[in-house]
């Protein structure tokens, strides 16, 4: 053979085959005898079989020996009638992916005219696992053997290392130890990725951005209230005091007058939608959220406003390709309040939200396939607050035939604290399956920035209020959330879920309609956008008051 395959399934006993330099044989038959030259490969089996050689066999320096190989114990083999002569050439070992034990001897070839010579030398396509061969007077026999390489020493993240130490602590006999262990250096990879279980940890970023919708609604009901007055502008009013027999002089005056409703009922709804991209270690996380806040609050006489909210939130979580998601949903309550020192503002709150998260992660890799899952409980704590002072641009409208308009601008510094904690868990599905320790997340931030109204009344009797907001925030704390982990009671090991944004720029914009002196209607935008991470919703609120 010059060139090309030569697969001998049947006889050829009467042949020496003599194979040359990019030639191939192969097959489960028979042949009368083999010499391999230099370049050349002569590969037993079809998949994994036995090539008959009735007389010798001799392998050139140079020429390959293909060999494949699976983890019970069964891989291809040369059997000659004659001797066998190695003058060099290399055995190339095509190891399946399996469950190995640390150690699996195979016979490659047997002669029973006796073996003389070597080969120089043997590969693997296994990671963990290394060739060995051993001659004897008969035969050679081939050694797979859990080599020194660590696991770790093949990851490409931080996440993968950790799951990847966790794997190779749990030994031989660990359901994801055997299922590791004879895998490709690219195999393994991909099967230290998909055993991370970041899922756990990223539910920690997902749980902080909702619960900045719920502060941000309650801060709105503060922002955008009315603060005990409405304020009519400068309307016309005349001096008659101390003017006998003397017109009275027209002038206009700024007219602000105290509103008797001090009882509000107010909800506002949202739904977002957002995504956290990879930062090289945990995978992207895509995010939807919808939910509702009702709140009541009273205005006291001292213009004090004190309140009480409560809603329901649910977060749907999914990574690209399905390979993990979930949901997270919570209900929660809170108390609020604020007042106003001439220009100066001041808004606190406090929200305390119960969660329970229902997670699930595909795990497949070569040879591997299982879904996890797991239900948990835990919860959300935030308190917040924030001052601003307000500079009022202009109030217009000397009669009657000219709207009337208020515009002013805030300058505001505010804080917030959240607090995350998730309970222990463990997953169901299979041999992948994570255990989860209980554990605690605090991110404090800090936001500066500006926000506007103005009120126009266009003349159909139906007031609208426009606002808008531009902040930047900045977080501090946990902003990496961690998962503590183990496979069942093997090694625990810490995995990195997405980064919270550290940096943010956060803005919101909307109108509401007062359709009467009671009722108002409202639509607006807020959104936050960080390096990695971005968040968007669309709200709607209604508000009476009493």
């Amino acid at each position: 053979m010059l060139g090309g395959t030569l697969a001998v399934d049947g006889s050829l006993a009467g042949s020496v085959v003599t194979v040359g330099q990019g030639a191939r044989l192969g097959g489960t038959g028979t042949v009368g005898g083999v010499v391999a030259q230099a370049g050349s490969t002569v590969a037993p089996g079809a998949s994994i079989g036995t090539l008959t050689v009735a007389g010798n066999a001799a392998f050139a320096q140079g020429s390959t020996f293909q060999v494949e190989a699976n983890a019970s114990g069964q891989s291809d083999r040369l059997s000659a009638t004659g001797a066998a002569t190695l003058q060099g050439g290399t055995v190339q070992v095509l190891a399946a992916n399996g469950t190995y034990n640390p150690r699996t001897a195979y016979t490659i070839l047997s002669a029973n005219g006796g073996v003389a010579g070597s080969f120089a030398g043997v590969s693997s396509s296994l990671a963990f696992l290394t060739p060995t061969l051993r001659y004897q007077p008969t035969q050679v026999d081939l050694t797979l053997t859990r080599n020194d390489v660590a696991f770790a020493a093949v990851a490409r993240t931080r996440n993968q290392a950790a799951v990847a130490n966790a794997v190779q602590g749990a030994g031989a006999g660990a359901g994801v130890y055997d299922r590791t262990v004879g895998l490709t250096t690219p195999e393994a990879v991909a099967a230290f990725q998909a055993l991370t279980g970041d899922i756990h940890a990223s539910a920690v970023s997902a749980a902080y951005e909702t619960a900045f919708f719920v502060r941000e609604a309650i801060l709105d009901r503060l922002r955008w209230a009315a603060d005990g007055t409405r304020d009519y502008g400068s309307l016309p009013a005349t001096y008659t005091a101390d003017l006998p027999g003397r017109a009275a002089p027209v002038a206009p005056v700024p007219v602000r007058v105290l509103d008797p409703r001090v009882f509000g009922l107010w909800g506002q709804g949202f739904g977002s939608v957002g995504q956290a991209r990879t930062d090289g270690n945990a995978v992207t996380l895509n995010r939807d959220t919808a939910g509702f806040v009702l709140g009541a609050d009273l205005r006291l006489e001292s213009g004090i406003r004190l309140g009480v909210a409560g809603g329901y939130t649910r977060t749907t979580l999914d990574a690209p390709g399905q390979t993990a998601g979930g949901t997270i949903e919570s209900g929660f309550g809170g108390v609020y309040g604020g007042t106003e020192a001439g220009p100066f503002a001041l808004r606190l709150g406090a929200v305390y939200a119960d969660n329970s998260l229902r997670l699930r992660r595909s795990v497949a890799f070569p040879g591997f396939s299982e879904t996890e899952s797991a239900r948990y409980g835990g919860s959300t704590v935030q308190g917040f607050g924030e001052i601003g002072y307000r500079i009022a641009l202009g109030a217009g409208g000397p009669d009657r035939a000219t709207p009337v308009s208020v515009s002013y601008i805030e300058p505001f510094v505010g804080g917030a604290y959240v607090g995350i904690d998730r309970d222990r868990f463990a997953e169901t599905g299979g041999v992948a399956a994570l255990t989860g320790a209980a554990r605690t997340s605090e991110i404090p931030t800090l936001t500066a920035g500006v926000r506007g109204q103005t009120e126009v009344d266009p003349g159909f009797g139906a007031p609208v209020s426009l606002h808008g907001l531009l902040g930047y925030r900045r977080a501090f704390g946990d902003v990496v959330p961690t998962a503590l982990l183990a496979f069942g009671t093997g090694p625990s090991f810490v995995t990195a879920g997405i980064p919270i944004t550290r940096d943010a720029l956060v803005a919101s914009a909307g109108i509401d309609l007062r359709m009467s002196a009671a009722a108002t209607i409202g639509v607006s935008y807020t959104g936050q956008v960080g390096a990695r991470a971005e968040d968007h919703a669309v709200k709607g609120s209604f508000t009476y008051r009493f």
